[in-house]
């Protein structure tokens, strides 16, 4: 028996939920469901997926447990319970997470099914709808729900997947007592309840601790990541061709780029009967992949958190826990009409888990592990205390010397004042340029937001959801990348969002931080902003750049190393005038023992981290975007991590006339796999052997694709990329091609450095996402 635990730092669900069956009960092609797999895992970075079947198709289930394990998830079977369980081994045998209960009636085999989750070794999660208590609750209710089974059990009001009958009016208040009661008993056996989509006000006070409306159960580890699940509903509605289109233009968003004729598009087909979306998507669909921005509403739902008529809605607007609770929705209102609500006064609660911050909770192993993620944070968190409490910050930014990123703000004296009319996301603009370590504290307050933290760049987030009308939000960071983030003094998880959006593991150098906030209601004020430095282990040259020199190290670690000391020994230039920036994936291999290398035995130069998450780590035009907005040479090289550089190209490139805004090497000299081997052991050193290397065994290619100077090594001056970026994409094929072409077309031809090709060291195949074997 598993041991509940109280957290009142919550965790967010990682948890999907895809359903086999469309509208009614056409079922989903094998292939489109692993579509969905690979969307929830890419898109939303769900972890674990509940799979909704009607019954039980176990050689569905096994092809989708290959898909699972081959994108590290944990598959869990959603079941209504209506189909006679498999046995025992059969379930064993789909290495599930475990499995979730949702009868259908009081008819359906609970208790069988619990039999086998008992046989097969599987913890069951169980849902029991209201309208199966308003009469004697079925046996299995008081037999088989053991905490040495059960992990959780949700007493539902309503819930989208399940035919909700109408509930009589005459017995209403009856079946909600019953449930009120129903939940108490069950949390005295030692089991997690949580109580779904009731009113606040309709529960007894000692069962508000169990309490989930929309705000909890999208913050719960327990229940469902939100867009995955507004997806799961949108696509339960449809008829499988259009599920498939949409799936289809979803997974576009993370392979091209973003297409405005999609983003008319996708609402379109959510609205267009199917014969005639059909007929227009397929062509949009197979071409273009390009919706990107596209994402489910953050409500829970569209119609069923409305309030049941204005009436309803202007008395729970009155009430204090209008901000946590959905009130009397329509759903609701069916399942148990004639009933009212009973608003509560004073002080308005706006921390969705006012009353449930004590709830004990099960936590699977997929969220014990994330749990341990974070068991350096205590002590972070008290050096961070301890810097605020007893240093006075080195850096006080005042409010006139930051404002909006692209809307308009006020600035008072000591103030900042945020307005939004919409929901979505503003950011500031950068308060600073900092290496680590560092502490950066800010107060919000004024108003109330969803999310408030701290953006990195344009991928990188740092939020947590604001629970009080005023916070103090602190981001502590270690020499050595480590970081926590504070709420009021106390650590929090940052949140995970869906798309490119990501929450680094370790953070980088160079980072321009950014007040961030989403979905403002109205205002908010951001107010003393303040830094604490300490000593960088690497001292930031103040030596005006010549060149910047990018590279994106995905699993090259070793060529990154010859790469970096090809640059190390670049003669006739001033090595101090030269900056590396290095934007790669932390423990993605070992790039970063490769970095603290050259910075140990090249001081003279200046080597940049910047580090990504994992999602990203095929993003090769974001990663390199974002470097060249931290670039400060007069040249910028987009450089391969398995390349090595003539001894004499920066010196070369030093000498082209100020007219010359694009060069690029002569050609490229592609290593056999010998020579390649004996280069990262050492043997061979390109910088003193490099004409005996360039004449001898490989491949040599002067001009390839048409003769448009591809990514291996381009070189530009840095204003040229206030109007030449890179494609960016979650893959980099034709990226680099792209961005050669772009440079013609608005600078005109390049500049090749005649009889000065450049070593590409050979790694097994031309795979552009890193090296099969390092040799």
């Amino acid at each position: 028996m598993s041991q509940l635990v109280v957290r009142e730092d919550r965790i967010g669900p990682v948890r999907g939920l895809v359903t086999a069956c469309a509208s009614k009960g056409r079922a989903l092609a094998p292939v489109d469901l692993e579509r969905w797999l690979r969307l929830d895992r890419a898109v939303f970075k769900t972890t674990k997926v509940d799979v909704l079947m009607l019954g039980l198709d176990l050689s569905l289930m096994r092809t989708l447990a290959e898909t699972a394990r081959a994108l590290d998830i944990r598959l869990s079977i959603r079941t209504d319970c209506t189909t006679a369980p498999p046995r025992g081994d059969a379930l064993r045998s789909l290495a599930l997470l475990d499995v979730l209960l949702c009868p259908a009636g009081a008819d359906s085999d609970v208790a069988g099914w619990l039999a086998a989750c008992r046989e097969a070794g599987l913890r069951a999660r169980v849902q029991i709808m209201g309208s199966l208590l308003t009469e004697a609750p079925p046996a299995w209710v008081k037999d088989s729900l053991t905490p040495d089974l059960v992990s959780s059990v949700n007493l539902a009001a309503w819930d989208p997947f399940v035919d909700t009958p109408r509930g009589d009016a005459s017995n209403t208040q009856s079946g909600l007592d019953k449930m009120n009661a129903i939940a108490s008993e069950l949390a005295g056996r030692g089991l997690e309840v949580n109580l779904l989509g009731t009113p606040f006000c309709h529960l007894q006070d000692e069962n508000l601790v169990y309490a989930a409306n929309s705000r909890q159960f999208h913050l719960d580890h327990q229940h469902y990541h939100r867009e995955a699940y507004g997806l799961a509903r949108k696509l339960h509605g449809v008829h499988p061709v259009r599920a498939r289109q949409i799936l289809l233009m979803l997974l576009g968003m993370h392979t091209s780029t973003d297409n405005p004729i999609d983003r008319i598009l996708m609402p379109w087909i959510w609205q267009t009967p199917w014969v005639r979306a059909r007929a227009w998507a397929a062509h949009k669909v197979l071409r273009h992949f390009g919706w990107r921005k596209w994402e489910t509403k953050d409500s829970e739902t569209e119609s069923s958190t409305e309030a049941a008529n204005p009436h309803m809605a202007s008395v729970c607007s009155a009430c204090r826990l209008r901000r946590i609770c959905d009130g009397m929705t329509t759903a609701f209102c069916e399942a148990y009409p004639g009933l009212s609500p009973k608003p509560q006064s004073g002080e308005v609660v706006l921390d969705p888990f006012h009353f449930s911050a004590r709830q004990p909770k099960h936590y699977d192993a997929v969220d014990l592990a994330r749990l341990t993620q974070d068991a350096r944070w205590a002590v972070l968190a008290e050096q961070a205390n301890a810097i605020i409490r007893n240093r006075p910050p080195d850096t006080d930014i005042d409010s006139f010397s930051y404002q909006l990123e692209g809307s308009w703000s006020f600035a008072a004296p000591g103030s900042l004042r945020w307005y939004s009319f919409s929901r979505g996301e503003k950011t500031s603009t950068p308060l600073a340029r900092l290496e680590p370590p560092f502490t950066l504290a800010v107060t919000v307050g004024g108003g109330i937001a969803e999310y408030v933290g701290f953006a990195l760049g344009k991928a990188c987030r740092i939020m947590c959801p604001m629970t009080s009308y005023t916070h103090r939000l602190v981001l502590h960071v270690e020499g050595d990348g480590q970081y926590v983030f504070l709420r009021d003094g106390s650590p929090v998880r940052p949140v995970e969002f869906s798309g490119n959006l990501y929450v680094p593991t370790l953070l980088g150098a160079a980072m321009e931080p950014r007040i961030c906030a989403r979905n403002i209601d109205g205002t908010i004020a951001t107010q003393a902003v303040q830094i604490w430095q300490g000593a960088t282990e690497q001292s930031i040259s103040s030596t005006p750049k010549v060149f910047s020199i990018v590279t994106v190290c995905t699993r090259y670690a070793r060529r990154l190393q010859a790469c970096l000391q090809s640059i190390a020994h670049q003669r006739g230039i001033d090595l101090s005038t030269v900056e590396i920036l290095v934007s790669h994936v932390p423990g993605l291999d070992a790039t970063g023992d490769v970095i603290d290398s050259i910075r140990a035995t090249c001081p003279e130069l200046t080597l940049t981290p910047l580090t990504f998450g994992e999602e990203l780590a095929n993003a090769k035009g974001l990663m390199l975007n974002e470097a060249f907005d931290k670039a400060r040479g007069e040249w910028v090289m987009v450089l391969d991590a398995d390349v090595v550089l003539p001894p004499t190209l920066l010196a070369r490139l030093a000498d082209l006339p100020a007219d010359c805004m694009f060069a690029v090497p002569d050609g490229r000299k592609m290593l056999d796999r010998d020579t390649t081997s004996r280069v990262l052991l050492g043997e061979i050193a390109p910088w003193d052997a490099w004409d005996s290397l360039v004449s001898g065994p490989g491949e040599y290619r002067r001009k390839e694709v048409d003769g448009v100077p591809i990514g291996y090594c381009q070189c530009v001056r840095r204003a040229c990329l206030e109007k030449v970026r890179y494609e960016e994409a979650n893959h980099f094929e034709g990226a680099d091609w792209r961005f050669g072409k772009d440079m013609r077309d608005v600078f005109g031809e390049e500049t090749r450095l005649s009889g000065m090709p450049v070593l590409h060291l050979d790694h097994g195949s031309s795979n552009w996402y890193g090296a099969l074997r390092h040799f």
